[in-house]
């Protein structure tokens, strides 16, 4: 019995002794890399920024903006070429010649000791919504439907918003930040996206969209704070509410950069050696970012 005692303890030890192990985690040398973010939409001042990634592993490592940087758009058909000037915090901007629906356009950005970064995108014309029917389910929420009818791919974004004041929902105020355009939708918790497939017969049959607006969901309290959660004064009043739908034809790189976001929100934690993030989509040349076009539009809802 001793032998099979002592036989047992050898076991445990060695099974105990073998499952420990020594990793050795060599970190690579960080190189940092030129950022671009820039969203644009029709008859809006041109609005890039510009900034160097940091080093996620190093605690010391920032971002920093870039404010020698040499950032031209060239309107793709015509060449013609609109030169942003720098307006401070790595910020450029150009108040002439805005984007018009359906012109493409690419962007260079030159930036000393880098390679040229380059990306290209379009404002598409606003979504033919022919129809928006509305119908009162109880004193909280309101079910809309509305009709899209196009002949062409279209890439949908849409929600329910509110507003106090005159000066319409404080989260589509134009930025050019491609980070406000994205949590301006998520502020309400309601955003849905739908992508509606090319030919008439098609978009017909999926261009009917329905949601239930409720009033109670939070957005009311949204409304009156700005993008960095400040109050907005003009809005803190006994203002009646008003409610749009607010529908965003989002060229296909700005379309795929929301999934991308959406499905990075939802991962779960970020921050572990076991998560598997999802990648956020870039079409940013030689660099990291997003530079993408879209269209807004406002409808009351009575």
């Amino acid at each position: 019995m001793r032998i099979i005692y002592y036989f047992t303890v050898f076991v445990l030890l060695l099974t105990y002794t073998s499952c420990e192990e020594d990793f050795v985690f060599v970190k690579n040398n960080f190189t940092p890399q030129i950022v671009v973010n820039a969203v644009f939409k029709p008859d809006h001042k041109w609005m890039v920024h510009v900034s160097t990634s940091r080093d996620m592993l190093d605690p010391a490592s920032k971002i920093r903006n870039v404010g020698n940087a040499n950032v031209v758009i060239v309107e793709s058909v015509s060449k013609y070429r609109i030169y942003l000037k720098h307006i401070g915090e790595g910020m450029y901007s150009a108040d002439y010649y805005p984007p018009l629906p359906d012109k493409s356009y690419e962007l260079i950005v030159e930036v000393p000791g880098f390679k040229t970064v380059k990306a290209k995108s379009s404002a598409p014309q606003k979504a033919n919504i022919v129809n928006v029917f509305t119908d009162l389910i109880n004193e909280k929420v309101t079910n809309v439907k509305f009709q899209v009818k196009d002949d062409k791919s279209q890439f949908l974004i849409w929600n329910f918003i509110t507003s106090k004041g005159s000066n319409g929902p404080i989260d589509t105020i134009y930025t050019g930040n491609p980070k406000s355009f994205i949590f301006g939708f998520y502020n309400y918790d309601n955003a849905l996206s739908s992508y509606i497939v090319s030919g008439k017969d098609a978009v017909t049959n999926s261009g009917v969209f329905s949601g239930n607006f409720v009033e109670d969901s939070g957005s009311a309290d949204n409304s009156s704070k700005d993008n960095n959660g400040s109050s907005n004064e003009e809005s803190a009043d006994n203002t009646e509410i008003k409610k749009y739908l607010r529908v965003v034809t989002a060229s296909s790189n700005l379309y795929s950069y929301y999934k991308s976001v959406e499905k990075f929100l939802s991962a779960g934690n970020h921050n572990s050696s076991f998560s598997n993030s999802p990648q956020i989509y870039s079409n940013i040349e030689n660099g990291l970012g997003i530079f993408a076009g879209y269209t807004e539009q406002l409808t009351e809802i009575e």
